[in-house]
C-alpha cells in the first residue's frame, strides 16, 4: 500500500505530460490544417480527437502500471477488443478512409454529373462515409468505398 501512495506522483506527471502532448499535437494538427481548404477541415478534426483519445488511453495504461497493477492483461484484453471492432466496422472504415482519399485526391466535385456501378447522377454532397446524388429515381447515398472500388466515369 504505501508503494502505491508513494508512486501516486510519477502516475500523475506521466498523465500531466501525455496531457501536455495531446494539447502539442492538436495546435499542430491545426496550424497544418489551416494550409488546407475547407473541405480537409474534417479530416484534421478526426486526426485530433483521435490522438487525444489514443493518447490519453495510452496514459492511463501507463499510470496505472507506475501504480503498480499488472497491465497485460488490461493491453491484451484492449488488443482483441481492438481486433473485434476492426473487424466488425471494417466496412465504415473502409469508407472513412475512401472519404479522406476523396476529399484529398478530388476525383470529382459538387454538381458534377458522374455514373458509378450503372446508376447515374449528380453529386449533391460528398462527405467522409457517402456521396449523395440525385437520380432520375431520387437521391442515392453511395458509399465511398464503391467510389474508389470500382469504374468511376465523370461528365462534363
Amino acid at each position: 500500500m504505501k508503494e502505491l501512495i508513494y508512486n501516486i506522483p510519477e502516475a500523475l506527471l506521466v498523465i500531466f505530460f501525455v496531457f501536455l502532448l495531446s494539447l502539442v499535437l492538436d495546435k499542430l494538427l491545426g496550424k497544418y490544417s489551416a494550409h488546407f481548404d475547407a473541405d480537409t477541415s474534417e479530416i484534421f478534426r478526426l486526426l485530433s480527437n483521435s490522438q487525444r483519445t489514443v493518447l490519453l488511453l495510452v496514459a492511463l495504461i501507463m499510470a496505472l502500471g507506475k501504480l503498480g497493477f499488472d497491465v497485460s492483461a488490461l493491453v491484451a484484453g484492449l488488443g482483441l477488443t481492438g481486433f473485434a471492432l476492426g473487424f466488425a466496422l471494417k466496412d465504415a472504415v473502409s469508407n472513412l478512409i475512401a472519404g479522406v482519399m476523396i476529399v484529398i485526391y478530388q476525383p470529382c466535385e459538387i454538381g458534377q454529373l458522374i455514373e458509378v456501378s450503372g446508376t447515374k447522377g449528380t453529386i449533391v454532397d460528398i462527405n467522409l462515409r457517402y456521396l449523395t446524388m440525385d437520380t432520375e429515381l431520387g437521391t442515392c447515398l453511395i458509399p465511398n468505398a464503391m467510389i474508389l472500388n470500382n469504374k468511376l466515369t465523370l461528365f462534363k
